[in-house]
């Protein structure tokens, strides 16, 4: 029988721009039901959310053709008429109707077709993964797998799962899923499979089949389309907002800078970035083995960590990626706030000491950090959440770390990445594997864990999985540097997850509103100020409310396609 490690390695190292085949494609999603469980997994400050989802069932069919190379064609039957597709260069969309523009909606640039079946790596992030057996789908040998969200100590697994369970037939030979099926309250939420498959038709050598019929809107990615909006000629009134505020916010930095408060916040970006021993990987294609993936997946389990942590950023590597054409937007204002904030020391540095045991058991204590208004301390034990400030106490209900330094204590998010190497190493006295992490393939704009620039080099420990060291480059320069040393895996005492609070410390509740709350925890925000800062944080709300109620309407006439 196949193995728990063999599986994740299958899921894992499934490419869809490799293959070649014709299938047919079904889909079935109870609307009444995805609209009870968005609902119920939204925090309380989304509870007036209000879902663009149809009453009833919704069900699809359609024919799609992958050839390698990333390209496709996913042709909806049942009197859709939309096409879609990627040519290898770019993707694109046919809808019945009047020809659309030429560039219209973002999406993820180059994302698989039918995602859920061919982009399975994204169970291994986030889920516990159970081997049920062999079975057949689609006249093919395949593997049955039951898959459940993980209450992750370290947040690395979704946010908003849209089941409470799923069970998947990976196909044995080519780990994509022949069938996904997702529960909520015991009944079926959605189905996908394919209920046909040919490897290799003759027709996927034809590349007249994977180009745009006419009339149609070609898409692109998330940055391409924020580049698109503020270089455009309807981004004027954009481009002068942003100038403005970013020249001010320059202004700011450069006065500030001679005043005692924000004096005393720049002597503490006196760091310098380390140099990286060993150095990091350079480009390879071959996918680590299957222990180590595996190795990285059992880190997202619930275990015991102890450790102290460092972070160091620099600035001026990071600005230093910000196009010419975008410093010159608003009038050069945002070019004039990227040149005040770098105009002295850059590299800031982090200490601290984190605790991990178990799903929502955590504690991070935070003794240095550049900059104010952060939280010194974050304790949660599975129940509260306590968030010390220097002048308050914010409470409220149990949620995984925002703060990246948690990120190093379960690696299990690097799985959602593409990673090569993984040769045995010793770092710092310790057994630790190396690797080279790059962005998965139709990823373009997506932050992964900590990382917003690639490449990575990461050395995993070989004992807890976690992450020994991981520095993020922009360019040829390391942008961060995260690291985790002195570690012990000793159980602790549960009380150490709680804070206590002193008498006549301001507790302040959490609204479930991330803007009130963030507010609410300002520093030095007294009398006008605060009351400004609500006024806004109102205004701000039914901005949102106005974008969400817009955002619904545009997904509802979608359901009629």
């Amino acid at each position: 029988m196949t193995g728990l490690p063999d599986v994740i390695g299958l899921l894992y190292r499934a490419d869809w721009t490799r293959l070649s085949l014709s299938a047919d494609v079904r889909v079935e999603v109870d609307l009444d039901l995805l609209h009870r469980r968005i609902r119920a997994g939204r925090p309380a400050g989304y509870r007036d959310l209000r879902a663009s989802l149809r009453p009833g069932r919704r069900s699809e069919r359609a024919a799609l053709l992958i050839a390698s190379g990333g390209r496709y064609r996913l042709e909806y039957q049942d009197g859709h008429g939309l096409i879609e597709g990627n040519d290898g260069e770019r993707g694109w969309e046919r809808r019945p109707g009047p020809p659309g523009p030429a560039v219209a909606d973002a999406d993820l640039g180059d994302c698989p077709p039918v995602p859920e079946l061919f982009g399975p790596s994204g169970l291994l992030g986030g889920y516990t993964l159970e081997v049920m057996g062999p079975m057949t789908a689609c006249g093919r040998d395949a593997i049955a797998v039951a898959a459940t969200p993980r209450p992750d100590a370290a947040g690395s697994g979704p946010s908003d799962p849209s089941g409470e369970r799923v069970e998947i037939a990976v196909d044995a030979e080519l780990g994509i899923l022949l069938r996904r099926a997702e529960t909520f309250d015991g009944q079926l939420l959605s189905l996908t499979e394919l209920t046909s498959l040919a490897v290799n038709p003759p027709t996927a050598a034809d590349p007249a089949r994977f180009a745009p019929p006419p009339g149609s809107r070609f898409r692109q990615g998330i940055g391409e389309s924020l580049r698109e909006a503020f270089t455009g000629p309807n981004g004027r009134a954009a481009r002068n907002a942003l100038g403005l505020a970013a020249g001010g916010l320059g202004a700011l930095i450069r006065l500030g800078s001679h005043l005692p408060g924000p004096a005393a916040a720049q002597e503490q970006l006196e760091a310098s970035m380390p140099s990286p021993d060993p150095a990091p990987l350079g480009p390879a294609d071959d996918p680590p083995p299957d222990d180590l993936l595996y190795l990285l997946y059992r880190g997202g389990e619930p275990h015991d960590l102890r450790a102290a942590a460092r972070q160091w950023s620099d600035l001026a590597a990071i600005t230093a990626r910000v196009p010419a054409a975008a410093r010159a937007t608003g009038h050069g204002g945002v070019g004039y706030l990227l040149d005040s904030a770098t105009s002295g020391k850059t590299v800031a540095r982090t200490e601290a000491r984190l605790r991990v045991s178990g799903p929502y058991r955590y504690r991070l204590d935070v003794s240095r950090r550049p900059g104010r208004g952060h939280a010194r301390t974050v304790a949660c034990d599975g129940d509260r959440r306590w968030q010390v400030f220097p002048d308050k106490i914010l409470v409220g209900p149990a949620a995984p770390p925002k703060d990246h330094l948690a990120d190093l204590a379960d690696a299990s998010w690097l799985l959602r990445c593409r990673l090569s190497g993984g040769q045995e190493i010793t770092y710092r006295g310790r057994r630790a594997h190396q690797l080279r992490v790059t962005r998965a393939r139709g990823g373009e704009g997506l932050m992964t864990g900590p990382l917003l620039f690639f490449p990575a080099d990461a050395i995993v420990d070989a004992e807890t999985g976690c992450l020994l060291r991981l520095i993020s480059y922009a360019g040829d320069a390391p942008a961060c540097w995260w690291e985790l040393y002195d570690i012990s895996t000793e159980p602790g005492d549960p009380a150490e997850f709680r804070v206590d609070i002193p008498p006549g410390t301001r507790v302040v509740e959490e609204t479930g509103n991330p803007l009130a709350d963030a507010v609410a925890v300002m520093p030095g925000l007294p009398g006008t100020a605060a009351r400004a800062a609500a006024q806004t944080v109102r205004h701000t709300a039914s901005v949102v409310s106005a974008t969400r109620s817009f955002l619904d309407d545009l997904r509802a006439s979608n359901q009629d396609r």
